[in-house]
C-alpha cells in the first residue's frame, strides 16, 4: 500500500519529535521530512514535495500563513494541515484563506489526527471540534443568521444531505457510495452549493455553511 508523505513544519523540536513518534503508530503514513519556519520548509520541499503538511502557525522568519500561501502557489497538489495551540479566530480566518484543508489544535488525541490524514488525503477536509466552535461563535448576528435561513430553505433535500457529508470530511467518491449517486452527480450538486453559496472551493464551502449555521454542529 502506498504511504501518505506528511512532513511537519514547527518552530519545536520536542512537538515535532513527538508527532513524529505519534504519527509511527499508523502504517500508512510515512513522515519525509521536517522544519523549523516556514522558510526552511520552502527550501525542503524543493527536493521532495510531500502530500499532507502539518503546518504551525507562529513561527520565526517566515509563519505558517505565508509559507502555506508560497508552498500552495509552486506546489498546489500539497494539502495543508494547520497546528495552533489555540483557536484564534484571526489566525483561522488567515490561515483558511491561505488554503488549509484542515485544522486542528495541537493538542488534538491520536485518533483526530488519525481522521484528519485520512479525510485530507482522501480529498476532504478535516476541521477539529474545537475549531468549528470557534468559526461558528458570534460570527454572524441576527440578519446574516436569517440571511442563512433563506438560503438553507433555497437548497434542495439532496444539496442539504451532501452538504451535510461534505462538513464531514468525505469526498466526492465517498458521497457518491454512501448516497447511492454516481460522482459525477454528486459533483453537480456541489458545484451547485458553490454557486448558490458564491464559495469557490470545498474548504470555504464548508466554512461557509458552519459559519451560517446550514448544518448542525
Amino acid at each position: 500500500m502506498e504511504k501518505t508523505t506528511i512532513t511537519i513544519v514547527d518552530d519545536h523540536k520536542i512537538f515535532r519529535d513527538g508527532l513524529i513518534l505519534l504519527l509511527r503508530n499508523f502504517d500508512f503514513v510515512s513522515v519525509v521530512g521536517q522544519a523549523a519556519n516556514g522558510q526552511e520548509f520552502l527550501g525542503l520541499i524543493e527536493n521532495e514535495a510531500p502530500d499532507i503538511v502539518f503546518m504551525d502557525i507562529n513561527m520565526p522568519k517566515m509563519n505558517g500563513i505565508e509559507a502555506t500561501k508560497q508552498a500552495l502557489q509552486k506546489y498546489p497538489d500539497i494539502k495543508v494541515i494547520a497546528l495552533t495551540s489555540f483557536a484564534d479566530d484571526e489566525y483561522i480566518e488567515q490561515m483558511i484563506s491561505a488554503g488549509v484543508e484542515g485544522y486542528m489544535l495541537k493538542r488534538s488525541n491520536i485518533e483526530d489526527f488519525e481522521k484528519a490524514i485520512k479525510k485530507v488525503a482522501d480529498g476532504g477536509s478535516y476541521f477539529s471540534s474545537e475549531i468549528i466552535k470557534v468559526i461558528s461563535r458570534n460570527l454572524y448576528k441576527d440578519k446574516e443568521r436569517k440571511l442563512g435561513e433563506q438560503l438553507l430553505s433555497n437548497l434542495t433535500s439532496r444539496e442539504k444531505e451532501i452538504l451535510n457529508l461534505i462538513c464531514k470530511g468525505l469526498n466526492n467518491e465517498q458521497i457518491a457510495e454512501l448516497i447511492n449517486l454516481s460522482p459525477k452527480t454528486v459533483e453537480k450538486h456541489k458545484s451547485n452549493l458553490f454557486q448558490k453559496t458564491a464559495t469557490f472551493n470545498t474548504v470555504n464551502l464548508v466554512i461557509y455553511a458552519f459559519k451560517n449555521q446550514l448544518i448542525s454542529l
